[in-house]
């Protein structure tokens, strides 16, 4: 049931950009993003949220060469049901400011999150049963876009 298990992107370079593990809990994701800023240049993408899986994740560059996604929250499907789409957002809803590119990139990539910010755009935290608790009270802007108001 899960979003994905392989992506396929454009780098540059040939080889394996990066691989993901998704953590029970949003807190075990913290724990490693505290863990991995304690050495300095480990952090290549920094802790944010994706557009197509909804993962809340950060990216810890590894000896190798290649990134660890540390993640939580990723999206589930119906195989039999989904239907492909296209995205046109930007990769992430918040964060994952990607150390590693020019300042002029990185400035593209923010507005692109500002841009889809301003647009409205949010997405359900997906979590397993008993891995939350509902909160009281009422939020007029889920209400709206969820059509409970």
């Amino acid at each position: 049931a899960r979003h994905h298990s392989l992506a396929l992107i454009e780098t540059g370079r040939n080889g394996m950009h990066h691989l993901m593990v998704e953590l029970f809990s949003l807190d075990d994701v913290g724990q490693c993003y505290d863990i991995a800023q304690t050495q300095e240049d480990r952090v290549g993408v920094t802790l944010g949220r994706h557009t197509n899986d909804f993962m809340t994740s950060f990216y810890a560059k590894t000896p190798s060469s290649f990134m660890i996604e540390c993640g939580w929250g990723g999206r589930e499907i119906d195989p039999a049901t989904w239907q492909p789409v296209e995205m046109h957002d930007g990769p992430s809803l918040w964060g994952h400011e990607r150390v590693w590119l020019p300042v002029e990139d990185r400035a593209v990539a923010r507005e692109m999150r500002l841009r889809d910010a301003a647009s409205g755009l949010r997405a359900p935290v997906q979590v397993m049963e008993g891995n939350y608790k509902l909160m009281s009270g009422t939020c007029a802007w889920w209400d709206g876009v969820s059509g409970k108001g």
